[in-house]
């Protein structure tokens, strides 16, 4: 069950534990993802990831309900990484691997690993999955708007319905998938 964060506030007034167990079940995945990635080991982000929420908890009192709770997040786990970095006193090969096999050099090189691409990727997911749920009508329309560029006659003819339906089961869609977004914390009002 997705919860918002305006429920997630709500429920942190009433009981504080079950408030912070809401926010930890939401944002857990997120902030694992992250400190992976920047730590490159499993360990390692699982320590990471307890920082931040030791972090998040301690302050989450004073958080002002009327913003989202992703942004605030995502800084405090870029912050919480940065410092693990600067923490190190080892030395790292670049030669060294990830639990995935990949070459550290590989890693910092390429695109693939950064924050905005993990963050994309999740999105993309989520997006898939909002447009999975619509129901088959509004996916056609949306699908054949979207991806095909399809005008709405074409759809009209298509979809053997009238311009107007089309343009219905189109606003209907996008306004289902936004909902949906918002739920989830990746679309912001």
């Amino acid at each position: 069950m997705e919860v918002s964060d305006l429920s997630i506030f709500r429920e942190y007034e009433k009981n504080n534990r079950r408030g912070l167990e809401l926010v930890y079940e939401r944002y857990k995945k997120y902030v694992y993802s992250i400190a992976y990635h920047y730590s490159g080991n499993r360990e390692d982000a699982l320590d990471i990831t307890q920082e931040v929420f030791m972090s998040v908890f301690k302050a989450f009192g004073s958080f002002k309900e009327q913003y989202s709770i992703l942004p605030w997040i995502k800084k405090i786990t870029v912050n919480k990484c940065l410092n693990f970095l600067r923490s190190r006193k080892e030395s790292i090969s670049l030669n060294e691997t990830t639990e995935g096999g990949d070459e550290l050099q590989n890693i910092i090189s390429s695109n693939e690993y950064t924050e905005a691409s993990i963050f994309c990727r999740d999105t993309k997911k989520a997006l898939e999955e909002a447009i999975s749920k619509l129901p088959e009508k509004q996916r056609i329309a949306v699908l054949l708007r979207h991806m095909k560029q399809m005008k709405y006659e074409e759809i009209a003819g298509t979809m053997k319905v009238p311009p107007g339906t089309v343009k219905t089961l189109i606003h209907n869609g996008r306004a289902a998938i936004k909902d949906n977004l918002m739920k989830q914390g990746i679309w912001e009002v």
